[in-house]
């Protein structure tokens, strides 16, 4: 990887580091102090979580678009109540059928909806704030967050001198992010690579459920979970023939867990964590897609992987003669 490395990703992270965080005076916080934060917190969370609630559903921004913009049957994707699976709509008409008819049942169930309760949300406000507080016993990987009292981190609270660093580092990561992404966009835009095969690695926050080796190829699958066409498998093969593998960090083991998507997300998908799957099954693994950069070398091709696994970012650098990229792939492989 030349561009987007380990280096690069932690400047990512750095480039956020103040987001969500208040700041407090610098002092020394008694007990007392805390619990005066903590509550005066949790009024503003009750207020903002109660305007949420209390606010109706409104879907017109949808028939905005379609009016502004026109309608382009591809920009759009309608659940099909016969097959039970994503198509692509017909005509505007129905699309703004299935969007006034959505309307009305968020209106139904807005309407029958239980009041909002602040002793409710108070509790649930209270098991986050101590689970964050376990959390942090653990440090966060970044110093300066490291030497705030943990009462306040987990209220996203820091102190005004630490607020202070956290943004020159911020500006610091995000000067240095740029210089990076305007050389990599110059040096990438001068490889003379197939699109489809530059697309076919646009799989940000992917999972890469498996990597084999098959005669002289190379073969990885994908979850693409989100980016299929209707109907069909959200499995992604990338075939690497002739391949050779010049860099592979080490502890680079996939493992995947496939289960009833109802068993593992129960029917209210929202608030699942995972996203909206299609297909029977949810497979996950323990490696995620991170980036990518295709080089064009002398009549091969080089492709550079960022992955982020639990046990921290690995290189994965495969050659090879060609890369075929197959959509609607089987996982496991029949």
């Amino acid at each position: 990887m030349k561009y987007y490395t380990k280096e690069w990703y932690d400047l990512m992270q750095r480039s956020g580091q103040t987001a969500g965080l208040r700041k407090v005076p610098d002092k020394k916080y008694t007990k007392k102090d805390i619990d005066a934060l903590y509550e005066k917190t949790l009024r503003r969370e009750t207020a903002a979580e109660k305007k949420a609630y209390n606010t109706p559903p409104d879907l017109s921004y949808l028939l905005e678009i379609l009016d502004e913009h026109g309608f382009n049957a591809d920009d759009w994707v309608i659940h099909d109540s016969e097959t039970g699976r994503p198509r692509t709509p017909a005509s505007i008409e129905e699309v703004k059928a299935v969007i006034l008819e959505e309307q009305k049942a968020q209106m139904e169930e807005f309407n029958a909806r239980e009041p909002f309760s602040d002793e409710v949300f108070r509790e649930m406000f209270r098991e986050v704030y101590e689970d964050r507080r376990a959390e942090l016993r653990y440090g966060t990987g970044n110093a300066l967050l490291d030497s705030v009292d943990k009462r306040l981190l987990a209220l996203d609270l820091v102190p005004e001198s630490v607020y202070s660093a956290l943004k020159e580092d911020e500006r610091a990561a995000k000067k240095e992010l740029g210089r990076i992404e305007r050389n990599a966009v110059r040096a990438l835009r001068r490889q003379v690579v197939p699109a489809d095969i530059a697309m076919g690695f646009d799989l940000h926050d992917c999972d890469l459920l498996s990597v084999k080796k098959k005669g002289r190829n190379l073969e990885m699958i994908f979850c693409t979970e989100g980016m299929e066409g209707p109907g069909e498998r959200p499995f992604r093969k990338i075939i690497f023939k002739y391949a050779e593998v010049l860099e592979r960090d080490k502890g680079i083991t996939i493992r995947t867990h496939s289960h009833d998507h109802e068993e593992c997300c129960g029917d209210d998908h929202e608030d699942c964590g995972h996203e909206h799957h299609h297909h029977g099954d949810c497979v996950h693994s323990n490696c995620t897609f991170l980036t990518s950069e295709e080089y064009n070398v002398k009549n091969a091709y080089e492709v550079h992987m960022l992955l982020w696994m639990p046990s921290g970012l690995k290189y994965l650098t495969v050659k090879a003669a060609d890369i075929e990229v197959l959509d609607g792939a089987e996982f496991p492989e029949q």
